[in-house]
């Protein structure tokens, strides 16, 4: 592979990356609660490093970084999906109520009568 058709794939890579990362920081902003905001938090975020660790990859070329490089974006991919799934269930079984517009309940919630 040529040198310069290598660097056009690590900038693409790496904005990919500036990208997914600008998307969900934008997403935490503008969300209004922790169920809606787990969503950018996990999802943007690891394809964010995700497309950077394989723009490192790419700049590493085959050696000894590149398998530990793909050994964090594995341990990414499954931590960052299991973390917000923990959250999310820990936030519900402490009744944590998502947001919803006035009058409007979100789920069958048992009132304090």
């Amino acid at each position: 592979m040529s040198e310069y058709v290598r660097d056009a794939f690590i900038v693409l890579f790496s904005l990919t990356g500036l990208f997914f990362f600008v998307g969900g920081t934008v997403g935490l902003l503008r969300c209004p609660d922790l169920y809606a905001r787990l969503h950018p938090s996990t999802k943007c975020d690891t394809l964010g490093a995700c497309s950077v660790i394989l723009a490192l990859c790419l700049q590493a070329g085959a050696s000894f970084v590149t398998l530990k490089l793909l050994a964090i974006a594995f341990f990414l991919l499954l931590s960052c999906a299991t973390c917000g799934h923990a959250i999310g269930r820990s936030a519900f079984r402490s009744g944590v109520v998502p947001w919803h517009k006035p009058g409007v309940k979100p789920w069958p919630i048992e009132e304090d009568e």
